[in-house]
């Protein structure tokens, strides 16, 4: 078991500290409960958890079968007797004969900072008041007591007199000392391969995540498999993010900012690290919508081979108070995982109000880029730049701005390429369906279009080729004919949409006059063979 945690509490008692917050996920609490317990009655002392939910005081016990509690009657008769509010426990702790150690669990909501509701005000006040004498009364008697909960936070005004600490995420070493308690059978080779599909998360759901998958006939790899799938789904229930593996993307131009992403890949070496030489901590990438910026972030992934997390920086807003806990639990768990891409995407949306939560969660994030030694790289795209804080975007937070711009004719190519070869075999390993003339069309006809409407203009004239090909009733065949997708259906698509870029001229062209200024281009002069041709901005 990870006792770390559990060594951590006794060194604090043993340094004199009466008063201990302790940050533990729910998951996690049966087996801290229990080697709390387990230590106490190695060193003989006696060890006591009061709940906010029963007001019950329960002393703790382990045995072969696991965690025992026994009701403490003492405490119901003289709460009983003189009860006058939920949080009778503090003050039988201060005066009782009982020594030990007390786990109170459910305090922290009163322990927050100051509201403005005033019945909530003054049992806060009373409560945090409660804990401080009870320190100080309790200095010279072998007491402790242990607030416990998710999530623990505590005023300024008695954080110093509160020694916190949190219950960190288990390294890859620490799951593969557990998992043979699990997998007794598995060998050592097994093991580190469930290791590292389970990090990231804590022992208590890797434990239950494997006991969901586990089957009589169920092989390693599938074990490992799906272990992998129950993460993903569980980092989105707790952080409300996407947690994908590196997929196979293809990415058509921007051949500046991939090059970048090689050199990226050559300072994750050894080599690279004997040289002093790291990630840049941050990379920014402006431009108008649609132009392939979270496209890009994939492509960085693929090419990278690291696995990438996609959150939405503006959704914490939505947290309220708890943004900020969310947020560090958040920042804990990419550092934890270590070699991965975070890419926060329409980061520019979370500053849209300039709000004191906008800036607090911006100083967090800052001071996590600038002090954090893991080796996770940080992709973050906007639309608007200036809406940004002037601090975000200095060197140091990060590094490199580059421009992501409408797509120019040889980019427009590659992308219509890369849609058509998932509906038309043509387009397929390299292959081509149209000619060079039907091609400049194609290309004159889509200025000003980026690779989110281009994908729309093809499967819109794939949809129209289809209906073409078979009517309304089909009978089942054997051998499906190829579905081509003709110019013209093409260029009907593109006649039935309005691209962005003309309908919103104005901001777009102020998007990308501002990107100009502020970032390195993504994407060399163009120099293909249909790079010639006037361009008219209106379409």
């Amino acid at each position: 078991m990870n006792n770390q945690l559990t060594k951590q509490i006794f060194s604090l008692i043993k340094l004199n500290n009466k008063l201990i917050a302790v940050e533990s996920p729910l998951q996690q609490r049966p087996r801290l409960l229990t080697n709390l317990a387990c230590e106490c009655q190695r060193l003989d002392i006696n060890c006591y958890l009061w709940t906010l939910e029963d007001d019950a005081l329960h002393q703790l016990f382990t045995n072969h079968k696991g965690l025992t509690l026994q009701i403490v009657d003492q405490y119901q008769t003289i709460a009983k007797n003189r009860r006058e509010h939920y949080f009778e426990i503090l003050r039988f702790w201060k005066t009782t004969h009982l020594e030990g150690i007390l786990i109170l669990e459910g305090i922290f909501p009163w322990l927050g900072e100051q509201t403005s509701d005033p019945d909530f005000f003054l049992t806060s006040e009373w409560i945090k008041s409660a804990l401080i004498n009870l320190k100080l009364y309790n200095h010279s008697c072998n007491k402790t007591a242990i607030l416990l909960g998710p999530n623990a936070t505590v005023s300024s005004d008695i954080a110093p007199e509160v020694p916190t600490l949190i219950q960190q995420l288990p390294t890859i070493e620490e799951i593969s000392t557990y998992l043979p308690q699990v997998l007794p059978d598995y060998s050592q080779v097994e093991i580190h391969a469930i290791a590292i599909a389970g990090v990231g998360m804590y022992l208590a759901d890797i434990d239950y995540g494997i006991r969901q998958a586990i089957a009589p006939e169920i092989t390693p790899d599938e074990l490992v498999e799906k272990l992998s799938v129950y993460k993903i789904e569980l980092f989105k229930r707790i952080y409300n993010i996407q947690f994908l593996q590196p997929p196979a993307t293809a990415i058509g131009g921007l051949e500046l900012m991939q090059q970048a992403f090689k050199t990226y890949k050559r300072l994750l070496t050894t080599l690279a690290k004997a040289y002093n030489l790291r990630l840049p901590k941050g990379i920014l990438l402006i431009g108008p919508p649609g132009t392939g910026k979270s496209y890009s972030a994939k492509a960085c992934s693929a090419k990278l081979g690291l696995p990438l997390i996609i959150l939405e920086w503006g959704s914490f807003r939505s947290y309220g108070n708890l943004a900020e806990y969310k947020l560090k639990n958040l920042l804990a768990l990419v550092d934890r995982i270590n070699r991965v891409i975070l890419y926060l995407d329409d980061f520019d949306k979370g500053f849209t109000l300039g709000d004191d939560l906008s800036k607090r969660l911006a100083g967090m994030l800052l001071t996590w880029m600038q002090e954090r030694t893991s080796e996770v790289l940080v992709i973050a795209s906007a639309n608007n730049i200036e809406w940004l804080p002037p601090e975000l975007t200095r060197s140091g937070r990060f590094d490199e701005i580059f421009k992501v711009d409408l797509p120019n004719y040889g980019e427009r190519h590659e992308i219509f390429k890369i849609h058509l070869a998932r509906f038309d075999p043509r387009f397929r390993n390299g292959g081509d369906g149209y000619t060079e003339q039907e091609w400049k069309r194609l290309l004159k006809a889509t200025q000003r279009c980026v690779g989110a409407e281009i994908a729309a203009i093809v499967e819109r004239a794939a949809v129209c080729c289809f209906c073409q090909m078979f009517g309304d009733d089909v009978s089942p065949r054997k051998e499906l004919p190829p579905l081509e997708i003709t110019l013209s259906a093409l260029l009907a698509a593109r006649q039935s949409m309005n691209p962005l870029a003309i309908r919103e001229a104005d901001k777009v062209e102020s998007m990308r006059n501002i990107a100009t200024l502020q970032g390195q281009p993504s994407s060399p002069i163009d120099s293909s063979i249909y790079s010639l041709g006037n361009v008219d901005i209106f379409g």
